[in-house]
Parts: structure tokens; C-alpha cells; sequence
């Protein structure tokens, strides 16, 4: 009886998700509630409470929505709907805390990428916070990867946003190589560090990166204009066309290879 009951206030609470003319779009949408509170008086439960809160803040009323977080037991559940109640309070910076004791990945990321045209070093900031508390929960590898990967890229903006080198580029190499030992079969990860040593001209390093990427994965157009564009640096042009050729071969629409096509009629054109 209390499982039908549950199931018909979910119907109605849920009802805008569900298919034009199904069952629950038929059930007045005040029973949800209704039901869901009954329920909690008389079996209370935590996911009932979590639904509740939820509840209240789509009718815009956080105290009610603060009321029902307060009874979960601490978790990732309760973090979440803490952090929905500030932020829609206009508390950014404290449904932030709880993004991140909860791991709210999603949240977090959207939050640091729409950080990270306006505001390089307070995405970094955040970024580091969320690769810490990654590093410290132990059980997400693949975003501790990912959380490395974004803190170079966003060190790396940085400097290209006129903030000192010497202070932001260690941080990204730091971070790029981080994020390629956690994932060594990743190439996202293998080609950041490859053309972080390619920026900073240190063609050695960079070649190695590059060589690396193609033999993760040889078809890597990438991988292969990389070690182009450092053949072409140390004005080694024929060797330069061998690796276009071999990019456009598994890729010709690939913009680094584009590139490198640039950069060697350029070099042709030169006296």
C-alpha cells in the first residue's frame, strides 16, 4: 500500500517529465506534495525529505526547502540540496562549499569553464580546490585526470592573458603531466603536454610528447602535425611535408594539420 502510495506521489511530483497524455501528466500536480508530506509524517524517510526540499524550492520557497535538508543524513544527497537552496539564495560562493563536499563534478566544471574566460586565476583557484578534494576522496581517478588537465589549461590562459610566465607555466606543466601519468593512455592528456613543451620551445621534450601521442594512437592527425611543426622549427622541411602528409592522410580536415600547411608554404616562400 505504501509502495502504490510513494509511486503516485512520484507520478504527480515528477508529472512535467513525463510524455504528453501519459498517467502522470493526468494527476493534479498538488498531490505529489501532498502525498510526499503524508508520507513523511507518517514513515519519514530521506529520500521522501530530499523530494520535499526539492519540491520547495520549484515553488521558490527556501525555507521550506532548508527545513527538509537539514533532516538528511550527511552525504552527497544533502550536500546537493544545500547547495541548490544557496544558490538559489544568490549565495554562490557558499553553494560552492557544498558543490564540493558533495562532488557535484558537473556543477563544478560548468561552473570553472564559464569562470574561465573572464577570470583565468580564480577558475585555476577552483579548479585546484576541486583536484584536492578529488585527490583526497580517492574514489574518481578518471576526474582526478581530467581535474589535473583543466588546472593546466586554465594556468595556461593565464599566460596568455598577460599573467607573469614564470609563475604560471610551471603550474601547467605541472598539471599537464600530472593528469598524462593518471591516465598514460589518454591522449587529451599526452598531446596537452606535448604542445606545452612545443610553446615554451623546448623542441626535445615536445618531439618526445608528440611520438608518444602517435603511439598511443597512430592515427592521431594531431600527434603527427605535432611532430611536423617541430621538424619545421628546426628547419627540417622535408621531414616537415612527411609528417603533413602522414596527418592528412588520417585526418585532412584536422585543424593542426591546416596549420602546419600554413607554416610550410610559408617556409617555402622564404629566401
Amino acid at each position: 500500500m505504501l509502495l502504490g502510495t510513494v509511486q503516485l506521489g512520484s507520478d504527480a511530483l515528477f508529472a512535467n517529465a513525463a510524455v504528453p497524455e501519459s498517467l502522470p501528466q493526468a494527476i493534479p500536480k498538488a498531490w505529489g506534495g501532498a502525498i510526499y508530506r503524508a508520507i513523511d509524517r507518517i514513515a519519514p524517510a530521506p529520500f521522501i525529505a530530499r523530494e520535499l526540499g526539492r519540491d520547495a524550492l520549484r515553488r521558490g520557497d527556501t525555507a521550506a526547502a532548508m527545513a527538509y535538508a537539514v533532516t538528511l543524513p550527511p552525504g552527497g544527497a544533502r550536500d546537493a540540496l544545500l547547495a541548490s537552496i544557496e544558490r538559489a539564495r544568490g549565495d554562490d560562493a557558499t553553494a560552492i562549499e557544498y558543490e564540493l563536499a558533495g562532488l557535484d563534478l558537473p556543477r563544478l566544471r560548468a561552473r570553472i569553464d564559464a569562470m574561465a574566460k573572464a577570470h583565468p586565476r580564480a577558475a585555476y583557484a577552483l579548479a585546484l580546490r576541486l583536484r584536492e578534494r578529488l585527490a583526497g576522496a580517492t574514489t574518481h581517478p578518471d576526474a582526478l585526470a581530467n581535474a589535473d588537465w583543466r588546472c593546466g589549461t586554465l594556468a595556461t590562459s593565464a599566460v596568455y592573458r598577460g599573467h607573469r610566465p614564470a609563475r604560471w607555466n610551471p603550474r601547467a606543466r605541472s598539471a599537464f603531466l600530472a593528469a598524462a601519468r593518471a591516465a598514460p593512455y589518454d591522449n587529451t592528456y599526452a598531446l596537452a603536454v606535448a604542445a606545452y613543451y612545443y610553446r615554451i620551445d623546448e623542441n626535445a621534450r615536445a618531439r618526445h610528447w608528440y611520438r608518444r601521442v602517435v603511439s598511443i594512437n597512430p592515427a592521431s592527425a594531431d600527434g603527427w602535425s605535432g611532430l611536423g611543426s617541430v621538424a619545421l622549427r628546426e628547419g627540417d622541411l622535408p621531414a616537415a611535408r612527411r609528417y603533413l602528409a602522414t596527418a592528412l592522410r588520417y585526418d585532412a580536415r584536422a585543424a593542426s594539420a591546416r596549420t602546419l600547411a600554413r607554416k610550410i608554404a610559408a617556409a617555402r616562400g622564404r629566401p
